[in-house]
């Protein structure tokens, strides 16, 4: 399989460099100071994996050469920009790596519903300033969609490093992150400490109990059935009461604390760095979501609005 990766941002540069390794053609898209970084040391990872591949960078797509599998690997809010700069390409596959549940619905205007994969990315690294990238967690990468195109996908992906597979239920799948990761989103700019140490005090994971419940709501109100799966068991805690629900969440941060003490949201990460935050297209999507199908969801509702001040604070 031929790879166009548009971003070379944590996500990608881990994909990239995994399938050049296992010796696919990948070309990654990518602008400014990171192309240059790119073209001066190729896709640099360490941490859980070390690799470092010389990688060919384009700055725009070619469509005689970008037509097989197209993967979006950049933060919800390029997302725009992204699929402009793509206009014009007829990939065979495309799917995200992007956190929410919009992307979707993104692509299937850009590309067509036939093209369209579902992905769920439960893998996570860090950008570093010298253009390496931290590798911190290598859970799973679930694919779904058309057949056998997801299973073939997921299988060459798998093959290459990074744990995949795929799953006829993508929806469930990608839901269930997205319940989960509204409340890891929040916590981790209001509490701005590692995953694991917010998770396991009890007064964050009372309020991360309240986040998933409105989430969940919202995920079934649309006929979406979550499940339980890594990192949050967000079905469990939805279902549970208040003491319970609590020490699920409270397991999860002791078990973080235990494997991945440094494991930081990429939410942090932006806020620590002056970057922009993911919280219109994911917070924001679920108020509005919310507000759309006369759910009540006041807990969303605050965690937005603080996610979005801190957004519109930097610089200042």
């Amino acid at each position: 399989m031929r790879f166009t990766i548009v971003g070379a941002g944590a996500l990608g540069t881990i994909l990239g460099a995994h399938l050049l390794a296992a010796g696919h053609p990948v070309r990654m898209l990518a602008r400014g100071r990171r192309a240059a970084q790119l073209t001066r040391d190729g896709l640099v990872v360490h941490g859980i994996a070390s690799l470092t591949q010389a990688c060919e960078v384009i700055t725009a797509p070619d469509p005689a050469r970008d037509d097989d599998v197209l993967v979006f690997a950049v933060k919800t809010y390029h997302m725009a920009d992204a699929l402009a700069a793509t206009a014009g390409l007829r990939p065979v596959s495309v799917f995200s790596l992007a956190n929410g549940v919009m992307k979707n619905e993104q692509l299937t205007r850009a590309f067509g519903a036939g093209a369209v994969l579902g992905c769920m990315a439960n893998v996570s690294g860090e950008l570093q300033v010298d253009g390496r990238v931290l590798f911190t967690r290598n859970v799973r990468l679930a694919i779904g969609g058309q057949e056998p195109r997801a299973s073939e996908l997921a299988a060459v992906i798998d093959a290459a490093g990074i744990h995949a597979d795929a799953d006829p239920a993508i929806e469930t799948v990608e839901w269930s992150k997205f319940v989960g990761w509204v409340a890891l989103f929040a916590l981790a700019v209001i509490a701005r400490t590692p995953t694991g140490v917010y998770l396991d005090n009890p007064e964050f994971a009372r309020l991360a109990v309240q986040l998933i419940r409105e989430a969940a709501a919202i995920a079934t109100a649309r006929g979406i059935p979550i499940v339980d799966q890594s990192p949050l068991p967000v079905a469990s805690i939805a279902a549970a009461g208040d003491d319970a629900a609590a020490a699920h969440v409270r397991e999860v941060g002791r078990n973080l604390l235990a494997t991945a003490p440094d494991h930081r949201m990429s939410s942090l990460q932006d806020l620590e760095a002056g970057r922009a935050l993911e919280v219109h297209e994911t917070l924001g999507y679920a108020v509005r979501e919310a507000t759309r199908l006369g759910l009540a969801a006041p807990v969303l509702g605050v965690a937005y609005t603080i996610g979005a001040g801190l957004d519109a604070l930097r610089g200042t």
